[in-house]
């Protein structure tokens, strides 16, 4: 019996030996190491074209905080999916639009095992927001969601333009030459003091590429010398393609506070709109063109003095007779003092506002100014001053025009008066 029993030992060892095998034997055919220090390293995946946002933020309480850094990482970030909502990052856009809204833990929070009572606030603390990359990114915020209040705002533009610097080959990362290449203003031949007038500002700007197509803002502003108001500037977008140009217009109401020659700087700049392009030449960027204002004096004028009137035939003879009158400041509702005698009569232009404006009056006719004591009995001339009296020829005007004015040069200053008229064919 016992050699019998040491028999039946010995086969069940075998066997077990044999299954043993039989159960290995698959492993070793699939290649598995029997050393583990020689199993391989696991590998990133560095063709991973994800990225994300690292922003290092320090929290000095549960309402205040500081960023200690930001940058781009050449990692996917990992999920927030089950984090509780205790801070909530928000992500904006460059149109001020939320991207996503994201829970995650609050360096501040402490937790232990245990239950509810190990739960507590430190009073201070730092971490590292991950959060995936957008070319759009503009603003990271992250607010405590128990108290409903933004704890902090963070820009992200700085980091995602240093990152495109750094790598321009990266498919998030544009490159875009942007210029002003010109800034033409269009503006009335004079304008009358404390009379707004319409100045547009045509500026034109290009993408030299060689990325686009680019989102490009474009700011629009103006410095107003002396003597001069202007409404404000202002920013429009444009998107523009490679190599493509584009014209930005934007019409400024400007309105003479002095006389004389005044000037205007108009300057238009251009910029990328999001960081991720990068605009590799910023001395074309800017430009600025300056425009002079002809700010005329308000003068009053008397068309065919002793005629309320003042009838003009375009078949008629001779000329018409045109007063140009002297005036004190406030005189006929005029802002300054005005000597009819120091007209300049080679300068003096007659006709329509609209003509006028286009530089195509008719000149005085004998080429000088008569100078006169006003005593006809109208309402123009009531007082003694001396006046000057200058003559046009009548065909200068039309059967629509109903008024009539005259523009000059008196002591080096222009000036600029109106009457009505009554034209008949």
């Amino acid at each position: 019996m016992r050699g019998r029993e040491m028999l039946t030992r010995t086969h069940w060892a075998i066997a077990a030996a044999a299954a043993a095998l039989l159960l290995l034997a698959p492993l070793r055919a699939e290649g598995a190491p029997e050393d583990p220090a020689t199993i391989p390293i696991p590998q990133l995946d560095t063709a991973d074209p994800d990225k994300s946002v690292v922003a290092r933020v320090k929290f000095t309480s549960r309402t205040s905080a500081v960023v200690e850094r930001v940058k781009v990482s050449r990692s996917r970030a990992h999920t927030h999916f089950g984090d509780p909502p205790i801070l909530k990052l928000g992500l904006v856009d460059v149109d001020g639009q939320v991207i996503d809204r994201i829970n995650t833990w609050s360096p501040l929070w402490t937790y232990e095992e245990g239950g509810p009572e190990h739960v507590g606030l430190r009073d201070s603390g730092s971490a590292s927001f991950i959060v995936p990359f957008s070319p759009a990114l503009s603003t990271m915020t992250v607010t405590d969601v128990a108290l409903a209040r933004e704890v902090l705002s963070i820009d992200l533009r700085p980091p995602l333009r240093e990152f495109c610097l750094a790598h321009p080959e990266d498919p998030d990362c544009l490159e875009a030459d942007l210029a002003v290449t010109a800034v033409t203003p269009a503006a009335p031949l004079f304008a009358v003091l404390g009379k707004p007038v319409t100045v547009t500002v045509a500026s034109a700007v290009a993408n030299t590429g060689p990325d686009g197509p680019v989102t490009a803002v474009v700011r629009q502003d103006l410095a107003a010398g002396d003597g001069l108001t202007a409404t404000a500037g202002a920013t429009v977008e444009t998107s523009l393609a490679a190599g493509a140009t584009a014209t930005v217009t934007r019409s400024y109401t400007v309105t003479c506070t002095q006389a004389g020659a005044r000037t205007i700087d108009f300057t238009t700049s251009i910029k990328p709109k999001r960081a991720t392009v990068i605009d590799p030449d910023a001395s074309d960027d800017t430009r600025t063109t300056r425009l002079t204002v002809d700010c005329a004096i308000p003068v009053t004028i008397n068309i065919k003095p002793g005629s309320a009137e003042n009838n003009v035939n375009l078949n008629g003879d001779g000329v018409v007779p045109v007063a140009v009158l002297t005036t004190t400041a406030g005189e006929y509702g005029n802002p300054i003092a005005f000597d009819a005698t120091r007209i300049d009569a080679a300068t003096l232009r007659f006709g329509s506002p609209a003509k006028l404006l286009a530089s195509a009056g008719w000149p005085e006719t004998h080429g000088k100014i008569h100078i006169e004591k006003s005593i006809e009995p109208d309402e123009h001339t009531v007082d003694t001053d001396q006046d000057a009296v200058t003559h046009y020829r009548y065909d200068v005007l039309s059967v629509t025009d109903t008024t009539a004015c005259v523009i000059g040069r008196a002591a080096g200053l222009t000036f600029y008066g109106c009457d009505h008229v009554t034209v008949r064919d």
